[in-house]
């Protein structure tokens, strides 16, 4: 198909309709066509590449913002150009080298001073605040801990569903549990992303950043146009941005999870409703994983209707003697079979009492006494000092 228009040689050459005057690049008249919502391609071609440059169209609404691509090696590979006022010849010059060296990503001017790309972490969040790679990897497992291995495998059955909920109150070990369950399933043919969230990210500019920056370590390229569009000087509705990045994750070729950790601390309504969107467009081999205190407001009946829910709850978390007394025994405690359930009979299994408990026998003198006297009618509130399992950290 014959090009209608293209640019070369820093001069806009308009063959539709014929005998539309040439246009010089960086002139008024070339940011008014490229501002024309008529105006939707065009190729360039420049001393360090060439590239086709789509204008993209946010939301239904008339604004739009431009982009470049270029296949190279078999692959469509693209970076964000931005809105008309910032498609000049050197911002061509730039992608098109970008394009022709590195690939599919974001130009030199949008990465950080440090050098590293935005999308692993580098980028601005909301207020300018810079986003904290800590929150973007799973926690370190602790050396004494009880395998769960028929929770991780319900966690693995739901991977074929689009949403996990892990709701339980704090001490249940929630994170515990999927921090182990993701070290041992993320490989070449599972990958597994994570965000662990705290009150500073209840804010939809900053939210989406970090969800996005997560999804991004998966594979490069993939979520790049979307953070381009958070950090743009007027971003486009939330649904707009997820949409591109809900295409780059149906292109990704092995299976993904993202795991939610502490989503208890979102309270906007705004992210839980974007929330909804992408759940609701979650390509197949993408899957949501949410650790919470609290249900979420999400469709979750909707969802277990249709069968597209995996729920794991309190009763579920809890341990059974035979967990406590192997978590006992890494602890170096020798009790027995009946101090053990009377431990846990007290607790209610709650996994955090349990390990105040074993902290607390840690070198006692007397253990029996001490376990007669936390298994008495005081609900362990000395011990624990906030009066039960629904209180701990």
């Amino acid at each position: 198909m014959a090009r209608a228009h293209y640019v070369a040689d820093g001069v806009l050459h308009r063959l539709q309709p014929p005998g539309s005057a040439d246009l010089a690049v960086d002139s008024p008249s070339w940011f008014a066509w490229l501002d024309d919502p008529g105006s939707r391609s065009f190729s360039f071609e420049g001393s360090a590449g060439s590239l086709t440059a789509r204008k993209e169209r946010r939301g239904g609404g008339g604004d739009g913002y431009w982009t470049a691509y270029r296949k190279r090696d078999g692959r469509l590979r693209k970076t964000y150009l931005g809105k008309a006022e910032k498609v000049t010849q050197h911002r061509l010059d730039e992608a098109a080298r970008f394009l022709a060296e590195s690939g599919t990503g974001m130009l030199p001017t949008e990465l950080a001073v440090s050098g590293s790309r935005a999308p692993v972490g580098s980028s601005a969040a909301a207020g300018g605040d810079a986003l904290l790679l800590s929150k973007l990897s799973v926690p370190v497992r602790r050396h004494t801990l009880v395998a769960r291995t028929s929770l991780s495998a319900r966690i693995e059955d739901g991977l074929e569903r689009r949403l996990t909920v892990i709701s339980a109150p704090a001490g249940f070990g929630k994170s515990t549990l999927l921090s182990t369950w993701a070290a041992a399933s993320a490989s070449g043919s599972h990958l597994v992303a994570w965000l662990s969230l705290d009150s500073r990210d209840d804010d939809p500019a900053r939210f989406w950043r970090y969800f996005v920056t997560a999804l991004s370590r998966l594979e490069p390229g993939c979520g790049e146009t979307a953070l381009a569009l958070l950090d743009s000087p007027q971003p486009p509705p939330v649904v707009t941005v997820l949409t591109t990045l809900l295409n780059d994750l149906d292109a990704l070729a092995v299976e993904a999870t993202l795991v939610l950790d502490d989503y208890h601390v979102m309270a906007s309504k705004d992210i839980h409703e974007a929330l909804a969107f992408l759940l609701e467009n979650l390509p197949p081999r993408v899957h949501l994983i949410i650790a919470t205190r609290a249900d979420p407001p999400l469709p979750l009946s909707r969802l277990r209707e249709r069968g597209e829910l995996t729920e794991l709850r309190a009763h579920d978390l809890r341990f059974e003697s035979e967990d406590a007394m192997t978590y006992f025994n890494q602890m170096g405690l020798d009790l027995s079979l009946r101090q053990v359930s009377e431990l846990v009979a007290r607790t209610e299994g709650w996994v955090g009492g349990l390990q105040m408990a074993a902290l607390a026998m840690q070198d006692h003198p007397d253990l029996p006494g001490f376990i007669d006297a936390f298994s008495g009618s005081n609900r362990c509130d000395g011990l624990l000092g906030r009066g039960g399992p629904g209180s701990a950290a």
